[in-house]
Parts: C-alpha cells; structure tokens; sequence
C-alpha cells in the first residue's frame, strides 16, 4: 500500500545553485545530502512536511556525478526539471510485486539502496503514463545515515569536481 507522496526528484546542472533557489525562493532548508556513487548522484533532500504515517515529504534535487548516470543521460535530453515522483510505503518489496502482478515493469529485481538508508525501487515510465515512479520504503529513524554536508560555506555535500558537473550529459538510460 502506498501511503505519501515521499518526493518529488528533481534533476539540475548545479546542485549548489538549485538548493540556493529553493532556499530563497520558498524558503526551503537541506534536510540531508550525500552522494549516491551507484545512481551516479550528488543530492540534497529539502523537507517540506511532516506526513501522517510518520514520514516526511521532501524535494530531492540531483546532480549528476558522472555523464553515463541514469541522471545525466536524462539531462543530456530534457534539461532541467521533474525527474521523477516517489511515493512511500511501509514495503517496498510488497508494493513492487503487487504493482509488477498488474503488468507494471520493475525495473530492479531486489530494491537497492537510496537516500538516507532507504529501500527503493522504480517502476517504468512507459508503463506510468510517461512518469519515471519510485517506490520507497524509509529507514527506521535510528538506520538513516547522516548528513554528509560539505562543512564549506555554500557547498552542499561536494565530494569534489567530478565528470557530469555543470554540462550536460548522454542520452537517457530509461
């Protein structure tokens, strides 16, 4: 069962810029951020509210870390903006196999690990009416990694220059 919106993902050039938007604009702070070496990813999580089973809503914006990402091959395409939307579950596995039973394509066989210790998996955007769609399951308060914030003033989580920062990249994987 599906019980929130978890986020909404975001893809950008420069994550350091958007976050400073966000935060000017609509006065949104960095809840979290790290850098996801598998998805290719630097990001931060900017909480926008508290939800009734306990989570949380969040924007997640995302830079990619190399071109051949996921993230940067979709870039290289559409440019800035929707990513993709994550809805939350208390089971990710559970939701994916009811969801695969109705002829949605998952698109990894076991969930991976994503933003602050979470499960996620995603589901195909042909299959979704054009949306790249995630499920995911949070980690227990006390299984969150922390914060990986570059100490620097006005870096978010930089783990250095790196392929993919500030230009675009291939086309898109999915």
């Amino acid at each position: 069962m599906l019980t929130r919106i978890d986020h909404i993902g975001i893809a950008c050039f420069d994550l350091d810029r958007t976050v400073e938007f966000y935060r000017a604009t609509y006065g949104f702070e960095v809840f979290h951020t790290e850098v996801n070496e598998e998805q290719g990813v630097r990001e931060a999580m900017l909480k926008i509210n508290e939800t009734s089973d306990g989570g949380a809503s969040y924007l997640q914006l995302l830079e990619p870390t190399r071109e051949d990402s996921a993230v940067g091959k979709w870039l290289a395409k559409n440019g800035e903006g929707v990513h993709h939307i994550a809805f939350g579950t208390a089971d990710v596995d559970g939701a994916a196999d009811d969801i695969r039973g109705k002829g949605v394509r998952v698109l990894y066989d076991e969930p991976r690990t994503g933003s602050m210790g979470s499960r996620i998996t995603f589901l195909h955007p042909k299959d979704c009416h054009g949306v790249l769609t995630e499920l995911v399951t949070s980690a227990a308060p006390h299984q969150r990694s922390t914060d990986r914030r570059d100490s620097r003033p006005g870096r978010v989580g930089r783990s250095g220059p790196g392929p993919g920062r500030g230009r675009a990249a291939s086309s898109l994987l999915i």
